[in-house]
C-alpha cells in the first residue's frame, strides 16, 4: 500500500488563475491509502477502545511500519487513555484543535504537520505508534467553523475538506492512520470521513445500537462517490460471552446488524466484505478497561491469559487486525482489476495484446 503521490494532471492552456489551478490539482490528488475513520453515531460503544487496541496491534505486528492515531473527539478519551492530560496539552500548539482551526486552512505549505505527531506516553508501547493529541477546545471548533461558513458555506466546506485531505497526506510516512471520531456529524468529522480512504463502524451488540447503523450508512452514501470512504466492516465491542459464544440477545442483535449492513453495500463492498461484514469481536473484560486506564500499560501482558473455552483478548484483537489488513488488500486488488479492465476497454490494442499474451 503505497502513499507515493502520482503525477497530477496539468491543466494546460487553462483560463483559470493559479489559485484555482492549485485547487483543481488538489482535488485529483490521491487520499492517504491507510486512513481509517472509526465511527458511530452512538456514544459509549467503544470507538476509543477499538482505536487504541488496533493502534497497538497494528504497530506491534509490523515494527517497521509507523501507525498514527488522531483524537478528534472533544472528550479526549483516546488522549487520556494514552497518558496525555488534555489540559496540559492544550497549553501547547500541538493539538488537533490548533491543527485544523480555520486560520490553518490556507497555510498548508507553512505548517509543520510532523511536529503534531508525538509518541504515546506508555513505556511499553511500540516505538512506531504516535498520536496527534486531542483538545477540549475541539468542543468550540464547530462554532468557529460555522462562523466561517456563514459567508460562503459551500466554498469553505470544500476548503476544509481539501485542507484535511492534504493534512492526512502530509503523514504519508505512516502506514496506517486511525481517526477516533466523536458520535456526531460535526464539521471536522464530516471532513475527516470524506478525506479518509476507509471507515470502520464500532458498535455494541444490543437492539438499540442496531437502529443507528442504516442511518450512518446512508450518511456515508451521501458523500460524492469519488470521495466516499470504503467500508471495512463493523466491530462488535463489549461482548458478554457465555458457553463458548454470545448470549442470545447479542446474537440476535448481531444478526440484525449483518442484515442492515448487507442491504446497503455497493458492488465493490460486496466483493470485499461478502456475507460477513463483522471485522472482529472484543469481549467485555475487566483487563481491557484496566488497560485503557493505565498510563504504563502493564495489563497488556494479561491479554495473553487464556479464558475458559473462549479466545484470549490477544487472539480477539489479533483476528481483528488481520481481518482489517486483509480487507484493505482485497479493496486494492478489486480496484486494480477494475483499473485494468477500464484501461483495456479504452485501448483495444492493449486488450488484444493482453489476450494474445495469455497462455
Amino acid at each position: 500500500m503505497s502513499n507515493e503521490r502520482p503525477q497530477c494532471p496539468k491543466f494546460l492552456d487553462s483560463p483559470f488563475d493559479k489559485a484555482t489551478l492549485a485547487k483543481l490539482e488538489n482535488f485529483v490528488q490521491p487520499k492517504h491509502s491507510g486512513t481509517i475513520c472509526v465511527v458511530n453515531y452512538k456514544g459509549g460503544v467503544g470507538k476509543t477502545t477499538v482505536t487504541c487496541l488496533l493502534g497497538y496491534y497494528l504497530a506491534h505486528g509490523s515494527p517497521s511500519e509507523k501507525v498514527l492515531l488522531f483524537d478528534i473527539d472533544p472528550q479526549c478519551s483516546l488522549s487520556l487513555a494514552l497518558g496525555f492530560d488534555p489540559d496540559e496539552v492544550s497549553k501547547t500548539e500541538l493539538t488537533i484543535y490548533n491543527l485544523v482551526k480555520p486560520s490553518k486552512w490556507t497555510k498548508v505549505t507553512k505548517t509543520n504537520f510532523g511536529g503534531y505527531a508525538v509518541p504515546v506516553k506508555d513505556q511499553f508501547a511500540p516505538k512506531n505508534l504516535h498520536i496527534v493529541p486531542g483538545s477540549f477546545d475541539v468542543d468550540h471548533l464547530d462554532f468557529e467553523i460555522m462562523q466561517t461558513l456563514v459567508s460562503d458555506e459551500k466554498r469553505y466546506q470544500e476548503q476544509l475538506f481539501l485542507y484535511v485531505k492534504q493534512m492526512l497526506m502530509a503523514f504519508s510516512e505512516y502506514k496506517y492512520v486511525l481517526i477516533d471520531c466523536p458520535p456526531n456529524k460535526m464539521f471536522l468529522t464530516q471532513a475527516m470521513l470524506r478525506a479518509s480512504n476507509f471507515y470502520a463502524v464500532v458498535t455494541i451488540p444490543d437492539i438499540i445500537s442496531t437502529y443507528g447503523m442504516p442511518r450512518l450508512l446512508r450518511w456515508v452514501k451521501e458523500i460524492p462517490s469519488a470521495e466516499r470512504p470504503k467500508l471495512l466492516g463493523y466491530v462488535l465491542n463489549a461482548l458478554n460471552r457465555s458457553g463458548g459464544g454470545m448470549v442470545n440477545s447479542q446474537a440476535t442483535a448481531d444478526f440484525r446488524l449483518q442484515q442492515s449492513i448487507q442491504s446497503g453495500l455497493d458492488s465493490n463492498e460486496k466483493k470485499v466484505i461478502g456475507a460477513n461484514p463483522c471485522l472482529g469481536r472484543i469481549p467485555r473484560l475487566d483487563v481491557i478497561a484496566k488497560f485503557l486506564g493505565e498510563r504504563d500499560k502493564y495489563s497488556r501482558f494479561d491479554f495473553f491469559n487464556p479464558t475458559s473455552r473462549q479466545p484470549s483478548v490477544d487472539e480477539c484483537i489479533d483476528d481483528l487486525r488481520n481481518n482489517l489488513k486483509q480487507r484493505i488488500q482485497k479493496y486494492e486488488w478489486v480496484e486494480a482489476v477494475a483499473a485494468t479492465i477500464a484501461a483495456q476497454r479504452d485501448n483495444p490494442k492493449q486488450r488484444s495484446q493482453t489476450y494474445n499474451a495469455q497462455p
